[in-house]
């Protein structure tokens, strides 16, 4: 038993540092800083008895919801002869800062408490859920635009939200272009997915005209959702077209440079993890003009790279 829960440990252990690793650095940073105030919070609000035995419950309450929509359970319950000690581990590892801050703050008898709920919630049997299907692609989004496709089933639903909230937005002055932004950030998330060899050469194009086809796709699609704002927020406020005309050109070349960056970085079945910060950077460059030359300097670079990158796998075509 304590061989197996060793492995157990080890392996999640493993994972978490996987996981860490495919963050961004200045998403790491953020979510570094997010914790140390987040934790901060829960250790003044823990300070009072009242306040440990909440926190307990709310623990317990989230890792119940967590445990009745975790997707691996029945994988878990066919290949482990005891699976709630698995789901028991599992949950009193994501207890452990609740579990420090409680002894800490001098609440030691919530630590048996919290253990016995995490070892009780991996007896709670799961209900069978049909496999959900992604958000709906809109049809006008063509084959080729696969990233945009893929993206939109994944993270369709907070596209939705932050693009109708643009529009809801235009009744004050800026927020329409701040929601924008957002809904142009989750598209980062795209391209960070590189596609199998196979599929980069089926279409058999030289390095240079396969780069131009995924730019012309992919501005398009960019720019069709994106004018409609510029142009009704220029029409409420003349007076800021210059605002509207610059955050449109600037999104749409940040679009550019994912594409760029993309298959300058390029490597089949690989996850983009570099270049973010720089990324990161450039997108900021929209709403902070100083940092917008960046945006050049990465086109030019980028531009040069994937097209030498793609030639080591297309050259066939070319």
């Amino acid at each position: 038993m304590v061989r197996i829960n060793t492995f157990f440990l080890r392996f999640r252990f493993r994972q978490a540092g996987k996981f860490l690793r495919e963050i961004p650095l200045l998403y790491l940073l953020a979510l570094l800083v997010l914790s140390a105030v987040a934790g901060s919070a829960l250790y003044a609000f823990m300070e009072r008895r009242a306040g440990a035995w909440a926190v307990a419950a709310g623990l317990l309450l989230l890792l119940s919801l967590l445990h009745l929509r975790r997707k691996d359970y029945h994988f878990v319950c066919l290949a482990e002869a005891a699976a709630w000690q698995v789901f028991g581990l599992d949950y009193l590892l994501l207890s452990l800062p609740v579990l420090i801050l409680e002894a800490v703050q001098g609440h030691g008898f919530m630590v048996p408490i919290i253990v016995l709920g995490c070892m009780g919630i991996g007896w709670i049997k799961q209900p069978y859920y049909q496999t959900a299907r992604g958000f709906p692609v809109p049809r006008f989004i063509p084959a080729e635009a696969f990233e945009v496709r893929t993206g939109f089933r994944r993270l369709g639903g907070w596209l939705l939200v932050f693009y109708l909230g643009a529009f809801v937005g235009l009744l004050l002055p800026y927020v329409s272009f701040v929601l924008l932004w957002f809904f142009m950030l989750f598209w980062t998330e795209f391209f960070r997915d590189c596609e199998p060899e196979l599929m980069l050469c089926s279409r058999e194009l030289p390095a240079r005209r396969f780069i131009y086809t995924k730019l012309a796709v992919n501005l398009r699609l960019f720019a069709i959702a994106a004018a409609p704002v510029c142009l009704l927020y220029t029409a409420l406020r003349p007076g800021d077209w210059w605002l509207a005309c610059g955050f449109f050109v600037l999104s749409v070349l940040n679009i550019a440079l994912l594409v760029l960056m993309k298959y300058a970085l390029y490597r089949p079945h690989h996850k983009l993890v570099s270049g973010q910060v720089g990324l990161f950077l450039s997108m900021a460059g929209v709403v902070i003009p100083f940092l917008s030359p960046l945006t050049l300097l990465l086109l030019v670079r980028y531009a040069i790279l994937s097209r030498r990158n793609l030639t080591s796998y297309l050259y066939v075509y070319d």
